[in-house]
């Protein structure tokens, strides 16, 4: 499988997985810890945003990685995000490794790999969903089966 392939498998593995923790937090909200996996959660779609601007070179100004919305926007947000990621693969399946120059968000400039950026945005929405699943055992309810290992066995 050449490297555009498994990054779109693991675009389908994170669009999947976020669905996963929305049908688990609408099921369960009100809990204490809940706004903060509704925080986690709008988070995953507001970093995808802003690296996806990155990536595109547009200005960060309007960004906000840590957005004041609720699940449904979050999740509609990451489905619309998730499309648009595999059409940025597609569009550079052939030059994966090119470099992204950007200013991070202490103002230093970094350049690094389309591929690697990618791999990162996959990354970081599985360390936020594992936060959101902490908070729900914390509050003696059953997290969702995130773990790539499941999504394999249901696609």
């Amino acid at each position: 499988m050449e490297s555009a392939d498994h990054l779109l498998r693991l675009f389908e593995y994170d669009n999947w997985a976020n669905e996963q923790v929305l049908l688990s937090l609408q099921d369960n909200l009100g809990f204490e810890g809940s706004d903060k996996t509704v925080e986690y959660f709008a988070h995953i779609a507001g970093s995808q945003q802003m690296w996806l601007d990155r990536i595109k070179g547009k200005p960060l100004d309007d960004i906000k990685i840590w957005p004041d919305y609720g699940l449904p926007e979050a999740l509609q947000n990451l489905k619309t995000l998730n499309q648009q990621w595999k059409k940025l693969i597609g569009v550079h399946k052939d030059n994966l490794n090119k470099i992204i120059s950007y200013t991070n968000s202490k103002g230093i400039s970094c350049d690094t790999s389309l591929s690697d950026t990618l791999y990162h945005v996959i990354i970081h929405g599985q360390h936020h969903r594992a936060q959101i699943a902490k908070l729900l055992r914390n509050a003696k309810i059953e997290p969702p089966a995130t773990d790539f290992i499941f999504f394999t066995r249901t696609n």
